[in-house]
């Protein structure tokens, strides 16, 4: 008897154990990627230099040695790089001071004008998903800013022009969602679908939306910022500061 009622409360807590835990490692991965934000944001500071900050999903069903990733749902990879030169090396020499006008993206591929800053990380179970429009002043802990969708990454419409391959030199990651940080720790997607007028400036506001995925499924529409019910996150970057701010329901 008592072995049988260990059996059926064990069977019982497995359940519930694993939603605690599935909800922990969320969070843990929700702030890991905004400390690597920080990271690129402190180092571009510290060493007056330009930082690129790459973010990009792939198929959660492949492995992650794979010499090429595939776009997909349900592993986030990040990886930083930094200017050699302290420059834009991105920026045409030709065109210089001309808004829109860069070299070839073959420059981003070989990686020669950049040095790493970070090794990749990788985050299983993560999805990046559009969670723009906030929810109105008020209404819970995801109420914040409204954001273009030119600075909202999981949206179609935001692409940079400052791609890069990983590792340096080759391709298996490909990040064309790329925040850079300038020398003072200003934050900007350089990119020609941009507004014309603004492919270089500094936004108000850069925002990556998060849930958990299950292998290669998102966990669910996010449908919940109100409410404050489901696994949902918003990191916000302040274009001007380079800071960022978490928020939870």
């Amino acid at each position: 008897m008592v072995v049988a009622v260990i059996v059926v409360m064990t069977t019982l807590s497995i359940p519930a154990f694993n939603a605690i835990r599935g909800g922990t490692d969320f969070t843990s991965e929700v702030y890991d990627v905004a400390g690597m934000l920080n990271q690129a944001r402190s180092y571009a500071i510290a060493n007056d230099t330009y930082v690129l900050a790459g973010i990009i999903e792939v198929s959660g069903a492949q492995d992650s040695s794979a010499s090429t990733q595939v776009i997909g749902t349900g592993r986030i990879a990040m990886a930083i790089i930094a200017s050699k030169s302290g420059t834009r090396p991105y920026q045409s020499l030709i065109n210089a001071g001309t808004l829109g006008n860069w070299v070839s993206q073959s420059l981003y591929i070989t990686g020669t004008a950049f040095v790493p800053v970070t090794q990749l990380m990788t985050f299983t179970n993560l999805h990046m998903v559009d969670l723009q429009p906030p929810p109105s002043s008020g209404a819970g802990t995801m109420a914040r800013p409204s954001v273009s969708q030119y600075y909202d990454l999981p949206n179609a419409s935001c692409t940079s022009s400052t791609w890069f391959g990983w590792p340096l030199g080759k391709s298996q990651y490909t990040f064309s969602k790329v925040i850079e940080f300038d020398p003072q720790g200003c934050a900007r997607i350089i990119s020609a679908s941009n507004p014309a007028s603004y492919p270089d400036g500094v936004p108000q506001f850069i925002e990556i939306g998060l849930q958990p995925a299950h292998g290669t499924i998102a966990a669910g529409p996010p449908s919940s910022q109100s409410t404050g019910a489901g696994q949902i996150a918003a990191i916000q970057i302040t274009g001007v500061s380079g800071a960022n701010q978490t928020y939870r329901p």
